[in-house]
């Protein structure tokens, strides 16, 4: 006998809801809509041209090293290296440089195309960068619409601050990808009709699996709160926003323990938890700080709320962010805290002021680098394009005031709008990805000052490479070279077949300039700390640069000759 339908059994998602509107023409949006496999598709294609492009133009930096160590250790079965990191990226940096190997043994020798390991390296967080496109405008088409999810992944797409994180070897990357996938899939299954339980308990078990993914990446679990947090906070109805049965609840949770448990199995060895005591302890750690604007700062987690600036990453807004999304993005700020949005839409609205409210409280942390805010710039490109809509509008209004011709006005507001706000910081970011390097740009309030800002971040060890082979192509035998990134010194040695020259750290507390210094110091303004600093002042008072690692004028890199005390005169050196 069947069963009697009622009307939950006819429930159909408010993410799939259409208001009932006369027929008219459709728009470019409402094509583009129809056609989003094709635009998801050339989304991806462009946000990895423009990642991929010259992967292997800079250094590799000391974090990306010593992925290169954690990968050869893997090799031999030890999956406890570099330890302080989740295994995902690892992973997929480990068959990607085995996959660039077996390449160039085969057609990339035979073709002249072969892939250099830092390429290799890199390539997965190109690749994964491009695709974060495909998450992030589904989950902002369920939230605000697919006009704001075009322009906000295209802004994603071109955007230069997220082209930059993409094309260095940090977790930072697979941590959005994640992120974003587990934000979609869980609102999807909340939009499901009730009916379908099946789909639901798939679906949360999936975006389950995208959170252990995405803690198996980075250890930051406190997306999965936030998440939670929205839900919770959120007063729809029962329609939309259902409570989760214990089978659910079970699917979800079961889903993202097994896929952080299997990729992520390293952790439960007795050794890595050996390397972490180390690490937490500050055994593996020689230096401290972080240069900000000529001054030293404390970078430490547990000086928070002190350490590093807290208006660290309101600068990098201020003066990383080309001008027309800094201005898109404070009109998209005004937008969305001054109104509630139209329903469906006003959702998203509540979902970016929780979520831009909730990343406040990264400022007061007291370690902070600029990659971490990879995770904040989704929020400022969705929060820009709900800008440049607004500003539309409001353009569009004034053509009409100004007795322009009714039809005409909204397409030409459209066409200025895109090409000022979306087209200009795509022509920017050709530039500076064909003749130079992501970090380094700063927009007009920058005022041209390359590397003074955040010289750790924008440098990122950059010009390291071409500094290691000078001294490998000019230092005697058994010479030794004192730095701060030992595995990039290490790495770039072996590289150029100079494998007798000792390193040596300038931070570490057995580090004396006074009595058997080194033949060569490499100094980096980014490697500023306060065990070094007195350090770096002595050699550059007293000893000449040999090479120099230079871009748009800014030292990124330099290499100074210390000799032997009886080739150079100095007088005598308080050991700080």
């Amino acid at each position: 006998m069947e069963r009697m339908r009622t009307l939950d059994d006819v429930e159909v998602s408010y993410s799939d809801l259409k208001q009932i509107r006369a027929h008219t023409r459709l728009g470019l949006f409402d094509h583009l809509e129809q056609r989003k496999l094709l635009v998801i598709f050339i989304l991806v294609a462009v946000g990895f041209s423009a990642r991929a492009i010259r992967l292997d133009a800079a250094s590799l930096a000391e974090d990306e090293a010593n992925k290169i160590f954690a990968i050869r250790a893997y090799r031999q079965g030890d999956f406890s290296a570099n330890g302080e990191h989740p295994m995902v990226m690892k992973l997929l940096c480990y068959a990607s440089v085995q996959a660039a190997a077996a390449w160039d043994q085969t057609l990339g020798k035979s073709l002249g195309l072969t892939v250099t390991e830092e390429t290799a390296l890199r390539l997965p967080n190109a690749t994964f960068g491009a695709l974060t496109v495909i998450p992030l405008l589904l989950l902002t088409s369920t939230l605000l619409g697919f006009r704001i999810a075009f322009i906000g992944s295209t802004l994603w797409a071109l955007g230069l601050d997220a082209i930059w994180f993409n094309r260095i070897v940090k977790e930072d990357t697979l941590l959005v990808f994640f992120m974003l996938l587990g934000f979609y899939l869980y609102n999807r299954a909340k939009g499901l009709p009730a009916f379908d339980v099946g789909g639901q308990e798939r679906l949360y078990a999936f975006a389950g699996a995208a959170f252990g993914l995405m803690i198996a990446s980075k250890y930051f679990p406190h997306y999965v709160g936030l998440n939670a947090l929205f839900y919770t906070m959120i007063g729809y109805d029962s329609r939309n926003n259902r409570p989760l049965t214990r089978r659910m609840w079970a699917k979800y949770f079961g889903g993202l323990v097994l896929a952080f448990t299997i990729l992520n199995h390293a952790l439960f060895l007795p050794q890595t938890w050996r390397y972490l005591w180390k690490y937490v302890n500050e055994e593996l750690l020689t230096h401290h700080g972080y240069l900000l604007m000529d001054r030293l700062f404390i970078n430490d987690a547990t000086q928070s709320p002190g350490g590093n600036a807290w208006y660290f990453y309101f600068l990098f807004l201020w003066v990383k962010l080309p001008l027309p999304l800094l201005a898109a993005f404070i009109v998209g700020l005004i937008e969305i805290f001054r109104r509630r949005g139209d329903y469906p839409e006003s959702r998203g609205y509540i979902f970016l002021r929780m979520m831009l409210i909730c990343w406040l409280p990264m400022s007061l942390v007291g370690v902070k680098f600029l990659r971490y805010s990879l995770s904040l710039m989704p929020l400022v490109y969705m929060t820009a394009a709900i800008g440049i809509v607004a500003i539309w509008r409001m353009s569009s209004s004034t053509l009409r005031r100004l007795r322009f011709e009714w039809n005409l006005a909204p397409r030409v507001a459209a066409v200025a709008t895109a090409l000022v706000f979306v087209a200009a910081p795509a022509v920017t970011t050709a530039n500076i990805l064909r003749s130079s390097h992501p970090g380094l740009w700063v927009n007009s309030f920058g005022r041209s000052r390359i590397g003074y800002f955040f010289p750790h971040d924008e440098f990122y060890d950059l010009g390291a490479r071409e500094s290691v082979r000078y001294i490998a192509e000019n230092a005697e035998p058994g010479a030794r070279v004192a730095s701060e990134i030992p595995g990039v010194v290490q790495y770039y040695l072996e590289r150029y077949n100079r494998p007798d020259i000792r390193s040596e750290i300038l931070s570490q507390p057995s580090f004396n300039l006074s009595e058997g210094r080194p033949d060569f110091v490499l100094l980096q303004r980014g490697r500023v700390y306060f065990e070094n600093i007195e350090n770096f002042k002595l050699i550059e008072s007293n000893f000449p640069v040999v090479q120099a690692s230079t871009y748009e004028g800014a030292p990124a890199a330099q290499v100074f000759r210390l000799g032997r005390k009886e080739e150079i005169a100095m007088p005598p050196i308080d050991n700080p």
